[in-house]
């Protein structure tokens, strides 16, 4: 478990101190392996810590395990490069020593993005590279305005009770500190079930007001060819193998010659990019970043 957790977790019951205890065999059995416990010192809640990870709360049925993909700067669609370019510079204005909470962590897909700063991972899923297990919109196992930024990308979409989290981060966030946050709008729906929400920017500025956190970047991605690429991506593996065969014979050179169009177009009008939403007539962005500030 990382050292540094001790100093930033409390009882999420009572808000009291947590300590490390070992689990204590009983006689002629071994201690169950890499398993301790947390336990309060005002209330005597005990949580579970299994591999070194925290346990604070059930994992959500039906979830499906993401599998641990590659991931940089460069590599995935647009989107995800857009999101890293965006990261990085938020990151990069962050004081060195600033303690970080990356929520929806999952497999660290942007973990390289927090290096030389102190991070912790949190997922509702305990996989090997989170730091602790928590669903933070039933319970919050930390001190208040212990956090310097805490990021959210791509997950607030998964979130059925947005007003839980961010209530919860505006506790957790010290005075001037930032939430960064990512989320998709003209996206497909993935991680099926838990996909809830598409936000608009409108409703991304209501959702800071409600809970007293300031915009200070609101972007809109926008990028045309992409919605092209879906629209082909649906035919390709929908639309078209539905088809009787002498349809799909007709229909898959068809296809292939708007592929070739819709590449050559896109070598033309180039990658998609961020803009601030009132400088843009299009409703249509793939998705959106946001800075909110708790103020100072």
């Amino acid at each position: 478990m990382k050292p540094i957790l001790l100093d930033v977790i409390a009882c999420p019951k009572c808000g009291g101190q947590l300590e490390l205890q070992p689990v204590l065999a009983a006689a002629g059995m071994s201690q169950a392996d890499n398993e301790s416990h947390l336990i309060c010192t005002a209330c005597g809640a005990d949580f579970l810590v299994q591999n070194g990870i925290p346990v604070f709360s059930d994992s959500p049925k039906g979830i499906v395990p993401s599998d641990k993909l590659v991931r940089g700067p460069d590599v995935g669609t647009p989107w995800r490069q857009a999101n890293w370019r965006f990261l990085a510079e938020q990151i990069a204005r962050l004081d060195p020593i600033a303690l970080i909470l990356d929520v929806g962590a999952g497999r660290g897909d942007f973990a390289e993005a927090f290096q030389g700063h102190p991070t912790l991972a949190l997922d509702v899923y305990p996989y090997p590279e989170v730091d602790l297990v928590c669903d933070l919109t039933q319970l919050v196992p930390f001190r208040p305005e212990s956090l310097d930024a805490i990021v959210l990308m791509n997950v607030m979409e998964h979130v059925y009770n947005t007003h839980a989290l961010l209530a919860a981060f505006h506790k957790l966030l010290k005075p001037g500190g930032i939430l960064l946050v990512a989320i998709p709008f003209m996206v497909k729906i993935h991680q099926a079930p838990v996909d809830y929400v598409r936000y608009t920017h409108y409703a991304l500025n209501k959702l800071g007001e409600d809970h007293n956190l300031h915009v200070e970047l609101l972007q809109g991605y926008y990028d045309p060819i992409f919605f092209l690429e879906e629209g082909l991506g649906n035919l390709r593996w929908s639309a078209i193998p539905a088809l009787r065969r002498n349809k799909r014979y007709l229909a898959r050179p068809i296809l292939a010659g708007i592929q070739a169009l819709s590449n050559l177009l896109g070598s033309l009008l180039g990658p998609g990019s961020s803009q601030a939403v009132q400088t843009v007539k299009s409703m249509a962005p793939t998705g959106y970043h946001v800075v909110y500030r708790k103020p100072a």
